[in-house]
């Protein structure tokens, strides 16, 4: 390669970084993944007309027909997410914790015949998890949510022409899904007995109430490839989401008292002796799950590959997320002697939205392959809103990754940055009084951040 080539490719390469790194420093993180994948995640998610490339007919599998005899990649790697909630009120920050998830990825493609060929893919479509902390007002309308999900689906391509694929997928997708809520009960002064005029109420007492499910639901895709000449492709791919409902199971976690005055405060405290009147009314206390379906969106994308020359390539998708099909079960309740315990029901709404993602791909030599790519995705709620626990704002990512030529095959590595932009969202600062949960009307400000990095093997043969 010249010394002018290697320049240009430089600033080809510097340029498309660029353009992901100012997007993704405006934007706001979502539910799904770009991949689990070293490859995919490289590239944020583009690729439905990459082919001969095992990888991308995870978004493809019309992509299975311009394989080799046989291909197969194995991946590990880790998802990371944080939510920052502040009230501007006080300027006061607070952090969501359980931040990480290990995310495997397997696919393996083969050719039964020049016409025909099979494959599989196990990989992580949708992720959400986060705690709030005990501080957070927020904690009344839902304290956690642990949203995991597992893919496998057989996939099938065959080619009409060596120009005109296509290709179907179905599968399984497991989906484990958990949350919780911070709710208050009322102690009076006899805990056993209901509170009211004769048995007035002393003491708020309050309770993290979890509940955990699973499902698997049957998923499916659908894809084509056409290849316009030797440097142009169209391509396009669509993925089911995921619908079942989980039989869920609600508990209340070991803890201690934690005990509030009927104005909903610390101080002053309740009255001595009221914990003993609160143990009862704890003991006495029996969570109950909430109810619905768990629903996660579709996804259709098509998209145009260039192969400007023999050392780079790039590619422009555009997506629909069909995120209007999102359906969450509700919070758990809690009945206790006083009657049932609940938090406010927020008729959350969502909506669908098209999206944009592009990569670039550089051979460096002999060697070494690199990767970037950028990604915009559409907001998940109506009307611009948005929540600590599940976010919902636009997104935006950052990527980079490589691949080193090793034992026949490639060491792939790669990573995405997501960063959140600030939304102020109505109706998340809670006050909880002997008369019930209200919203104080205090806007809270929402921020967040992720990172995925995975790490892997591919090889054809």
């Amino acid at each position: 390669m010249s010394f002018r080539s290697k320049r240009t490719v430089a600033k080809a390469f510097l340029v498309m970084a660029g353009l992901g790194l100012t997007q993704g420093q405006a934007q706001a993180q979502a539910i799904w993944l770009p991949g689990s994948d070293p490859v995919n995640i490289a590239r944020s998610g583009t690729g439905v007309a990459f082919g001969r490339n095992l990888e991308a007919c995870s978004l493809n599998p019309a992509l299975l027909a311009t394989l080799p005899k046989l291909s197969f990649y194995l991946s590990s790697g880790m998802e990371m997410q944080s939510s920052q909630i502040t009230l501007p009120s006080n300027e006061r920050t607070l952090y969501t914790s359980d931040r990480n998830r290990f995310m495997p990825a397997f696919g393996v493609g083969w050719r039964v015949s020049p016409k025909f060929a099979l494959g599989l893919k196990l990989d992580t479509p949708f992720l959400r998890h986060a705690e709030l902390p005990k501080e957070s007002s927020s904690r009344f309308f839902g304290r956690a949510i642990d949203l995991k999900s597992q893919r496998t689906e057989l996939q099938a391509a065959g080619a009409f022409t060596d120009a005109f694929s296509v290709g179907a997928s179905i599968g399984m997708t497991r989906l484990n899904y958990a949350s919780s809520v911070s709710l208050r009960a009322l102690v009076p002064g006899n805990g056993s007995l209901p509170a009211g005029d004769s048995n007035p109420a002393e003491a708020l007492l309050e309770t993290t109430v979890r509940q955990e499910g699973r499902v698997s639901a049957i998923t499916y895709g659908a894809g084509f490839r056409y290849a316009v000449n030797s440097r142009w492709t169209v391509g396009g791919g669509f993925r089911s989401g995921a619908k079942g409902r989980p039989d869920l199971t609600a508990f209340i976690p070991q803890q201690d008292l934690d005990l509030y005055n009927t104005r909903g405060f610390d101080s002053p405290h309740p009255p001595i002796g009221v914990e003993e009147q609160a143990q009862i009314v704890l003991d006495a206390a029996k969570a109950n799950p909430g109810t619905g379906d768990l629903a996660l969106p579709y996804r259709a994308q098509v998209g145009v590959r260039h192969r400007f020359n023999q050392l780079m390539t790039w590619e422009i998708d555009l997506h629909y997320i069909g995120a209007s099909a999102i359906a969450l079960p509700s919070q758990p309740t809690l009945d206790t002697p006083s009657g049932t315990v609940a938090t406010l029901d927020r008729d959350v709404k969502y909506k669908d939205g098209m999206g944009i993602s592009g990569m670039m791909e550089i051979n460096m030599g002999r060697y070494w392959v690199t990767r970037c790519g950028f990604s915009l995705d559409p907001a998940l709620r109506r009307n611009g809103e948005v929540d600590a626990i599940l976010g919902g704002s636009k997104m935006a990512g950052f990527s980079v990754g490589c691949s080193y030529r090793l034992l026949g095959g490639e060491l792939c590595a790669g990573y995405q940055f997501r960063q959140a932009m600030d939304k102020e969202a109505d109706g998340m600062d809670g006050v909880w009084s002997a008369a019930g949960l209200r919203s104080s009307g205090t806007p809270v400000r929402i921020e967040g951040m992720g990172h995925i990095w995975s790490v892997g093997y591919r090889k054809s043969f």
